[in-house]
């Protein structure tokens, strides 16, 4: 007796049975697309990203170069050892 052979395609595994990501890089990628969808879907949207950027990194470098204290005296276990 003559059996035909299952010629039926494998299921395809799904993306997360493939993909190994961590929930940081996951969150990531989200806040990317989120960022990329609103700078897309509203053109004032790319202004306001932009100046917030500007002003962070304004704000950063304001705080790096107006602390009186050097790093090494931030360490709060500098006491202990």
């Amino acid at each position: 007796m003559l059996v035909m052979k299952d010629h039926s395609p494998t299921p395809h595994p799904g993306p997360y049975r493939i993909m190994r990501i961590n929930s940081e890089s996951a969150g990531i990628i989200i806040a990317i697309g989120f960022v990329v969808m609103g700078v897309v879907g509203i053109p004032i949207a790319k202004w306001f990203l932009i100046a917030g950027i500007v002003l962070g990194i304004g704000v950063a470098l304001l705080l790096r170069y107006l602390r009186k204290r050097p790093p090494e005296d931030l360490d709060p276990l500098r006491n202990l050892r």
